[in-house]
C-alpha cells in the first residue's frame, strides 16, 4: 500500500489535475492511456487526521509519502517519530534540506536526533533521491518561454 498523506499536496494535485493542458509533452503523453496519472491500485490518499495516526498501527509493508521536504513540520515529522527506531525502515529524503533541519540532520548520518521533545535512536536506513526537484526543468522552462515576446525577455536566469 502506498499513502500520500499531506493534506496540502492532496490540494496541490488537484488543483494541478485541473489544468491538464498544461501538463510537459511526457505527461501528456501518458494521458493518452492513462486519464489520471495521479491515482492507481493501492494508492490511498490521506486527508483526516485520524486516518493519519491510524497509519502508525498498520503492519506490513507500506510507503508513506508526506510532504516537508525538511522534515521539520507536519505529519512527516510525526511519521518519522514513530519510525526511526526500526532498522526495518527507510526514510527518503528527496528535496533541499537546510543544514539545521531534521532532513539534513538525518542525511549527515547523526544516530540520535530529537523530535517532539524525545530522544531517537536513528536506526532506520536514511537515504536521498537527488533527480527530484520543486523547480521546473529544461522543458518546462522552453514551454513557459515559448508563450513569451521574445523581444520582452532579454536574459534568462
Amino acid at each position: 500500500m502506498i499513502f500520500v498523506d499531506s493534506p496540502l499536496s492532496i490540494e496541490a494535485t488537484n488543483m494541478v489535475k485541473r489544468f491538464p493542458q498544461y501538463f510537459n509533452k511526457r505527461i501528456q503523453n501518458v494521458m493518452k492511456s492513462d486519464d489520471d496519472p495521479f491515482m492507481f491500485p493501492g494508492l490511498t490518499y490521506i486527508k483526516d487526521v485520524q486516518d493519519s495516526k491510524a497509519l502508525n498501527f498498520r503492519n506490513g509493508p507500506m510507503v508513506i509519502i508526506s510532504a516537508s521536504g525538511m522534515a521539520d513540520a507536519g505529519r512527516v515529522k510525526h511519521h518519522i517519530s514513530n519510525n526511526i527506531e526500526n532498522s526495518r525502515n527507510a526514510i527518503v529524503m528527496t528535496g533541499y534540506c537546510e543544514p539545521s533541519s531534521l532532513g539534513a540532520r538525518l542525511l549527515s548520518g547523526t544516530k540520535e536526533v530529537g523530535i517532539f521533545g524525545t530522544e531517537h535512536q536513528v536506526n532506520a536506513e536514511i537515504g536521498q533521491i537527488r533527480s527530484m526537484s520543486a523547480h521546473g526543468d529544461y522543458e518546462d522552462m522552453s514551454q513557459w518561454l515559448a508563450c513569451q515576446n521574445p523581444r520582452a525577455v532579454r536574459k534568462l536566469f
